[in-house]
């Protein structure tokens, strides 16, 4: 379900945050910098908690919005693979209906989300082109992500 869920606000994010954190297909990896700060990691590792949380909530206002236009996940996510050309099935007419105005109304939450997450990093004093370079660093460098897991783990035991 999760996994769902994650999809929704990849396909409607307006948010540079969802496409940032979506893992580079391997052949195109680049060379991430990995040269920050215990301090810029630690801000990091706060305001990614932040963002989490924001994110979270959206996943979960998307979900209502889904269920309240009278679809479940599954069957919403059936008919994004249908409009993006990855499925034969088809969408009755009272589906797309269902289908277009939930979709109209996460992309409008999606505003809202985008906000919510740029003044996450503000209470945190980071930018959004040094959480993404973090970011990036996190996904890609297994010695990096090893650096950062332990902070997030001396945090959770502190």
């Amino acid at each position: 379900m999760r996994v769902f869920a994650t999809a929704i606000l990849l396909i409607f994010a307006t948010a540079v945050f969802a496409q940032q954190q979506m893992p580079m297909p391997r052949q195109q990896k680049q060379e991430v910098s990995t040269d920050f700060s215990q301090d810029e990691i630690e801000t990091f590792v706060e305001a990614n908690l932040d963002v989490t949380k924001v994110q979270q909530e959206a996943q979960k206002k998307s979900m209502a919005i889904i269920e309240k236009n009278d679809l479940d996940l599954e069957r919403f996510n059936e008919i994004v693979a249908i409009q993006q050309g990855q499925s034969e099935e088809e969408a009755s007419e009272e589906e797309m209906k269902a289908f277009n105005a939930a979709a109209q109304e996460i992309m409008a939450s999606n505003q809202k989300t985008q906000s919510d997450m740029i003044a996450a990093l503000e209470k945190h004093e980071m930018s959004q082109e040094k959480y993404q370079k973090i970011m990036m660093a996190y996904q890609q460098d297994e010695e990096f992500r090893k650096k950062v897991d332990t902070v997030v783990q001396a945090r959770s035991n502190g």
